[in-house]
């Protein structure tokens, strides 16, 4: 199993990359993406100042994240996720090494749902994290 992480998605939003690339260079594997990452895609859709002047434009938008997410299978965070969560972000804050709380969110639910790899951009911040490993692409 492998996540996705929001940079990943932009990407495959931006056509700089694809789903069907990630499957071909891990066939077989199944690839997730969390809830966390949902928020920052529609985060970004809904903060962006140039879709709020441009209703066609920001249904477009809207529209195309949806197609993309309906592909994945989205992990909740859920008790047991955030308590994960914790963990990483108490440790690497602890050791003087921290990282945005999201991506301590996203990581804590790929390692509460035995993922150790995530597909990003981001690899500064998840290599910090025991147990996962970063996919660059």
């Amino acid at each position: 199993m492998i996540l996705a992480d929001t940079t990943f998605l932009i990407d495959c939003l931006r056509r700089k990359t694809s789903v069907e690339n990630l499957l071909a260079s891990y066939p077989g594997e199944l690839i997730l993406t969390t809830e966390i990452n949902v928020f920052e895609l529609y985060l970004g859709l809904y903060s962006n100042q140039i879709l709020s002047r441009n209703n066609d434009l920001f249904k477009r938008r809207r529209k195309t994240i949806r197609e993309l997410i309906v592909r994945f299978q989205i992990l909740p965070f859920t008790r047991k996720e955030a308590v994960e969560s914790a963990q990483i972000l108490g440790n690497l804050n602890r050791s003087g090494k921290p990282i945005d709380f999201r991506d301590g969110l996203i990581a804590g639910i790929a390692r509460a749902n035995g993922i150790q790899r995530i597909v990003t951009r981001d690899q500064d911040h998840f290599k910090r994290i025991e147990d996962i490993s970063v996919i660059s692409y």
